[in-house]
């Protein structure tokens, strides 16, 4: 049984489509010089494989931020967490209207082709939620990162 335990989850965890962590040295020289000139001010910067993309997880003056690029260096999309108080008027109107009992825990800010997106994660019952909001404070789950 053991045995068999292992070689499921080695599966699992080599299986391609799952994201890996790799070395800075093996990301695509159009990636790097691309974060670069995105991000010149970050710090602790970690690289995953996701598929065909490469994330990076950073910090920027203490933030969290994350940026997906394709293999040829295309930034495809970037979030950052923010505090409420940035949250748009529309967003936070919104989340009072539609879930009054909830409580707004985490924000992120993503940017997709051209277009800005809030992420918000809220506490309440009967559970957590984590939903995305364009600037309008119009619902639009098919956004998140």
């Amino acid at each position: 049984m053991k045995t068999a335990m292992l070689i499921f989850l080695s599966l699992l965890f080599s299986h391609p489509s799952f994201s890996q962590h790799i070395p800075a040295a093996q990301v695509p020289p159009a990636i790097t010089k691309s974060f670069s000139s995105y991000f010149p001010n970050t710090s602790k910067v970690e690289w995953e494989k996701k598929g065909n993309l490469y994330e990076a997880e950073f910090n920027v003056k203490r933030a969290d931020h994350k940026a997906l690029f394709e293999s040829n260096g295309k930034l495809i999309v970037y979030k950052n967490d923010i505090p409420q108080s940035q949250l748009p008027a529309a967003v936070k109107q919104a989340i009072r209207q539609q879930y009054p009992n909830y409580r707004i825990d985490d924000v992120e800010r993503i940017a997709r082709r051209g277009h800005v997106y809030y992420q918000v994660e809220l506490n309440g019952q009967p559970q957590d939620l984590k939903l995305v909001f364009t600037k309008e404070g119009k619902l639009d789950n098919s956004k998140g990162y």
